[in-house]
């Protein structure tokens, strides 16, 4: 498995079971396909019977995986065929053990046990309620009207964040800690340079390391560069490719191949049109939903809202909290005086 298999695996494992059964999100961002769309490309094919009874067909199952990539920041930059067997396995395995259970509760006739209905009569009345209010989020998020001119004026504002290819130059280096030992290689390399890689992982003296392709941007997400600021520039600088040069890197010294240079590449705005549409929605939506609010309770509905109830009580012996005065009112000068 290679290293990004691994990290969208690792990094998803601790929030699947929530996302697998967490409900949708009416404001997720707006992919070129959806759900729907997925379980209706997927075939019929069964992938799970329980006692003779077809429970979870490939449909399903590609419905709940897309669920899953969009509420997971994991997934961001990832498709359904990108991610490996070993994470559709578990999200998989989820939903079997989710429907093994169910089975057995109602051969138990779990709907007639006390505590279950007593959850569910007391849940039922927060699930209705939840739905309206999405519903009619959801109702407002998609009055919101984006025209096509709002689209083109936010992307020429902001190319530079829709970067398809990030481009730059592939880059390896061999770390040494004396430049004597750094020149010695420097010799050795330019010599075979496309046996840069092997000679350096073979180089007892130093340490091999792929830095990939390095460009002038830091990689999305990462609070540091891990390529050391003289190696980038060096290999970025470099005009005849492939090149081998020495770099001083602090109390470091480096020898460095770098090649294959790409220009970075841009989406044109057709092909993320549906995205900044959606985004620039998202960013009006706040301002509508409490307009819309707003105008309810001043408007349409008689609203009397109980203020007394939620200010501090004063305790025995507390003068009373006066904003004007710092939180305290003064004491009773007179009344000071007097005694």
């Amino acid at each position: 498995m290679n290293k990004t298999s691994s990290f969208l695996v690792k990094g998803s494992l601790v929030a699947l079971s929530f996302v697998v059964f967490s409900g949708c999100d009416f404001f997720k961002k707006k992919e070129a396909t959806t759900a729907g769309d997925v379980a209706g490309k997927a075939g019929d094919t069964v992938l799970l019977t329980i006692d003779g009874e077809a429970v979870l067909k490939e449909s399903d199952f590609m419905a709940n995986v897309k669920q899953m990539m969009e509420a997971n920041p994991y997934f961001r930059d990832a498709t359904i065929e990108t991610l490996p067997k070993e994470l559709l396995r578990k999200v998989f395995d989820q939903l079997y053990m989710q429907h093994l259970i169910e089975k057995e509760a109602d051969q138990n006739n779990i709907e007639k046990n006390a505590e279950y209905i007593k959850a569910y009569n007391s849940t039922e009345p927060l699930l209705k309620r939840s739905l309206k209010v999405q519903i009619y989020q959801k109702q407002i998020f998609d009055n919101i009207k984006v025209n096509d001119a709002d689209i083109e004026k936010y992307f020429n504002e902001n190319k530079d964040r829709f970067v398809k290819e990030k481009g730059g130059v592939l880059t390896q280096g061999v770390r040494f800690e004396s430049e004597a030992q750094a020149n010695a290689f420097l010799l050795k390399a330019k010599g075979d340079v496309e046996a840069f890689e092997k000679l350096g992982k073979a180089e007892k003296a130093g340490s091999f390391k792929d830095f990939g392709r390095v460009n002038r941007e830091a990689a999305r997400g990462m609070q540091f560069d891990a390529t050391p600021a003289p190696i980038k520039e060096a290999a970025l600088a470099m005009v005849k490719l492939p090149g081998i040069e020495k770099v001083k890197a602090g109390k470091e010294f480096w020898v460095i191949k770098a090649w294959d240079k790409k220009e970075k590449t841009l989406f044109a705005v057709d092909e993320i049109k549906p995205q900044i549409e959606s985004m620039l929605k998202q960013n009006t939506y706040k301002d509508e939903f409490e307009k819309t609010v707003k105008e309810l309770k001043d408007k349409k509905h008689k609203v009397i809202i109980n203020e007394e109830f939620f200010k501090e009580k004063v305790k025995p012996g507390e003068a009373p909290k006066d904003e004007a005065n710092n939180g305290n009112k003064p004491a009773d000068t007179k009344a000071v005086t007097a005694a």
